[in-house]
């Protein structure tokens, strides 16, 4: 107020916890605890997961920095790559014990390892108004990544194409992206003074641009779970696809000089 109020007010005695600081890395926590838990990764091999988190971690950084943001922002930001970068993490780690099932098993097994994450945070984080907002949008985009695998795995014939894969992905990706938006905006916010038009501009262009930020981020696991073979087996376990096509043994009549038709 200036000059026209008090400068400082009366003195107040706030308690503060040291468990305040531990509450935002209890969900880092369970990344090191799969690890451990989990005698499966325990190995070399599995610890590759945490390649395309350091690499998402450094990019995320940087455009932090280069953003400037406030702090309110950023928290929010924190928050929501957390949840969706660790909590798909999450759901490699535990993938020798979902796959191999039947899909739609593997899928409801999928979703709950991932929504137990995001109330992980939410209950690290507060329930406050903002902590609400972020994690009302990663409940909105944990089924729209889920279904985009599973959209990219049902399309996936027996002759697995690597390149096709990730481009269905993508695709499936703004598409569930863009079905979701649209029921949250013409059900729960009906009523506004801009016309239907701008409002299915604004529609596509934040699906787009959305969905191609979960896209990047999802690129680095993909690169993961494709080329390395530890991975990759995992990958076609929890999606019950194979990526290579089978070899089928020889006929022996086929080695044999003599012609069929003489036999």
């Amino acid at each position: 107020m200036g000059e026209f109020g008090p400068t400082d007010g009366d003195p107040v005695t706030y308690h503060f916890n040291l468990l305040y600081h531990v509450q935002g890395i209890i969900p880092w926590l369970l990344l090191p605890l799969a690890f451990v838990a989990l005698k499966e990764n325990r190995t070399l091999q599995a610890a590759w997961i945490l390649a395309p988190i350091v690499l998402l971690t450094i990019v995320y950084s940087v455009v932090m920095n280069i953003l400037q943001m406030d702090s309110g922002g950023t928290v929010q930001l924190n928050v929501i790559f957390t949840i969706l970068v660790l909590g798909f993490s999450m759901v490699w780690l535990f993938a020798e014990r979902i796959g191999s099932r039947n899909r739609l098993v593997t899928f409801l097994l999928i979703t709950l390892i991932y929504f137990s994450f995001l109330g992980v945070n939410l209950l690290s984080g507060g329930f406050g108004k903002d902590m609400i907002a972020i994690a009302s949008l990663a409940a909105i985009s944990i089924p729209a990544i889920i279904f985009a695998f599973i959209i990219a795995a049902l399309n996936s014939p027996k002759s697995f194409n690597t390149a096709r894969f990730i481009i269905y992905v993508g695709a499936a990706l703004f598409s569930v992206l863009l079905i979701i938006f649209s029921i949250f905006m013409f059900i729960f916010h009906p009523a506004t003074d801009l016309p239907i038009n701008s409002r299915i501009v604004e529609l596509l262009i934040a699906s787009f641009f959305i969905s191609l930020i979960y896209y990047v981020g999802l690129l680095p696991f993909l690169v993961l779970l494709l080329s390395n073979i530890f991975w990759r087996k995992r990958f076609e376990s929890v999606l019950g696809i194979q990526t290579k096509i089978p070899i089928e043994p020889p006929s022996p009549m086929k080695n044999l000089d003599i012609p069929q038709n003489q036999i």
